[in-house]
């Protein structure tokens, strides 16, 4: 009896793997990235155990002999509605999450029920097709897209670099908001660290993301253009190969090039990391969204999760290869992005997430996966602690983030080589903390909680310890920022210019501070229904910032204007009490726009092919090495 449960619940449970790499598979090919084989046999071998688990439990129903299909079908269907039950216990509240709940199990039990059939031409055979089916499934979709994906240049030998030219050190804190920081203001003590590099570099008071979300934020930090300009922006999700990458043009001057990530939308398959020489694997490992998958909920429901988003593996990497470089290779360019601040909130190790609060993990958990679901079109939760306890579990994560930081400040440091490091911190993006109608998250729109973001960069060289730059400025210039400190042409593809001159006291803009937000997609907020006229997931939106004044238009041809210096919280909409102020912010805007070549935000972009680089910008980027 025990035998023939413990069969039937492999079967089962490698039928429910089937199911959810299928379906994960699906959304790679989708999205173009996925995990890989490593996550996926994992999450394979803890649903097997988990379904081998129920098995022995529902093993006395096999003491019924008569009639032995029928018993061994009402064992089937007594697993699959365990799992359906466990599936509603840790269910994701919102759309996308009911599929994630009723699909496996169901799924399932028609394929066991068909293994059943075909155990009757051969005992071997469903375990033969499973098998396969499992493998195919789990390494599929990676051999899809590497397939689909345009094959990279052959890397070619790296020119000498200009002697003494400085190590390059990018980070961003994903999802790290300038408001919840100590050296913006903030009353809680989150970020010792960035507030020492702003007292030994330049604190950019006033920077604006150029994006909602990792994926066009990134793409635009990466080329220096604004996200209808660069294509992967939600929409589409693929980097215009036209435009050279910081990594390719330091590459191109002689720095060897490396990524650490575990923010997944950073990777081959979408162009990101184009121009990079090695990148780490951490996000293969699916820490930061792991909480999609019905186990690891389950998992951490039961209070055994635990861990954190990959940070602490991107920074011990990056530290163990700082430690093993030789003091005189070349110089390096390094990229690394710390997601320790996006939802699931409480996925943080305990000290962090009960740095600002004394509530049970548990009562956290349940809000923090309440205000995930909420991202993605669910209801959210009317707990009336979820202002303070969402507040605290973000200011832990925020708190965490700024402890990675550190880690790898020192790892530089204790080589010496601090000094001679450009060392860049940002973020990509915001958070909203229930501000805008109860919302917590990102994605959906251009309210200054999202757009409003740290920057702080330390050279000791050329950058002047102390300085705080109020002019408002956009990440976008952190491209030609870095080249200028390099002391590396830029190349002339970039929409903003270095902020270089800003920090030595001049007064003239780089470029225009532009934020942009297309239409949101099933990982973006697609299924929100907020109420809120900026905050709808199939509405296009572009906001410009000039002085204090800023102004957001919609695809649907609406605009919103603000005076963020009297009302910071953009509460009140002055579009129809400031006719002449709207007019000249219009005026601002399309000015901006057509320089830039920016699309209508009603532009039908599936089908508007990005405009042509002109002859004289094709044959500079040819000259400069970054293209044949």
């Amino acid at each position: 009896m025990i035998g023939r449960a413990l069969a039937l619940g492999l079967g089962f449970g490698l039928a429910v793997a089937i199911v959810d790499s299928g379906f994960a598979g699906i959304g790679a090919i989708e999205r173009r990235f996925g995990t890989g084989a490593q996550a996926a046999f994992t999450q394979a071998a803890l649903e097997i155990a988990l379904a081998l688990v129920l098995a022995l439990v529902a093993s006395p129903l096999l003491r019924v002999r008569a009639r032995s299909a029928l018993t061994t079908f009402a064992f089937l269907a007594v697993l699959a509605l365990a799992w359906l039950g466990l599936g509603k216990l840790a269910e994701l509240d919102a759309p996308i999450g009911e599929k994630m709940v009723f699909g496996p199990p169901a799924g399932a039990l028609v394929l066991c029920l068909l293994g059943l059939g075909l155990a009757r031409l051969r005992r071997w055979l469903p375990w033969a097709l499973g098998g396969a089916l499992f493998v195919a499934a789990a390494l599929g979709p990676t051999a899809y897209i590497e397939a689909t994906s345009a094959a990279p240049a052959p890397a070619a030998a790296l020119p000498p670099a200009r002697e003494g030219a400085p190590d390059v050190v990018l980070i961003v804190l994903d999802t790290v908001r300038a408001g919840s920081l100590g050296a913006y203001g903030y009353r809680r003590a989150t970020s010792s660290e960035i507030e020492r590099l702003a007292r030994e570099g330049v604190l950019f008071a006033d920077a604006t993301s150029p994006s909602t979300w990792s994926l066009p934020s990134h793409a635009s930090l990466f080329t220096g253009r604004y996200p209808s300009s660069h294509g992967a922006h939600g929409e589409s999700v693929a980097l215009d190969d036209r435009y050279p990458t910081l990594a390719q043009v330091l590459a191109a001057r002689g720095y060897e090039t490396f990524c650490f990530t575990s923010n997944a939308w950073i990777s081959d398959g979408l162009g990101l990391t184009r121009g990079f020489g090695w990148q780490d694997a951490t996000w293969r490992e699916g820490g930061a969204g792991r909480n999609f998958s019905f186990i690891y909920r389950l998992l951490d429901r039961m209070g055994v999760l635990g861990g954190d988003k990959g940070g602490a593996k991107v920074a011990e990497h990056f530290a163990q290869w700082r430690a093993a470089r030789d003091r005189d290779a070349r110089p390096s360019f390094v990229f690394l992005n710390f997601i320790e601040a996006h939802f699931p909130y409480h996925q943080l190790p305990s000290e962090y997430l009960h740095a600002f609060t004394d509530e049970p993990g548990s009562e956290l958990r349940d809000v923090s996966m309440a205000l995930m679901g909420q991202q993605f079109g669910g209801p959210g939760t009317d707990s009336p602690l979820v202002d303070s306890m969402a507040r605290d579990m973000y200011d832990g994560g925020v708190f965490y983030s700024d402890v990675l930081l550190g880690r790898i400040v020192e790892a530089i440091r204790a080589r010496g080589a601090l000094d001679d490091t450009i060392l860049v911190v940002m973020a990509d993006h915001g958070e909203i903390l229930g501000e805008k109608g109860g919302f917590y998250g990102h994605g959906p729109s251009l309210y200054q909680q999202v757009i409003s973001v740290p920057l702080v960069i330390r050279y000791p060289p050329a950058v002047p310890a102390g300085v705080t730059v109020e002019t408002p400025v956009s990440t976008l210039g952190v491209f030609a920022t870095i080249l200028d400190l390099a002391g590396i042409e830029a190349p002339p593809t970039l929409q903003v210019g270095s902020l270089l001159p800003l920090v030595r006291g001049s007064a003239a803009s780089p470029g225009p501070v532009l934020s942009e937000r297309m239409k949101a997609t099933a990982l973006a907020g697609e299924e929100m229904d907020l109420g809120d006229p900026q905050m709808r997931g199939d509405v296009r939106y572009r906001a410009l910032r000039s002085g204090d004044w800023k102004l957001v238009e919609t695809s649907e041809g609406e605009h919103f204007l603000y005076d963020l210096a009297g009302d910071p919280g953009e509460r009140h909409d002055l579009a129809s009490e400031r006719p002449r102020e709207l007019a000249r912010m219009r005026s601002e805007l399309e000015t901006a726009r057509l320089a830039l070549e920016l699309p209508e935000l009603d532009a039908d972009l599936a089908s508007k092919a990005m405009p042509e680089l002109d002859s004289e910008t094709q044959e500079r980027l040819r000259e400069l090495g970054y293209v044949e």
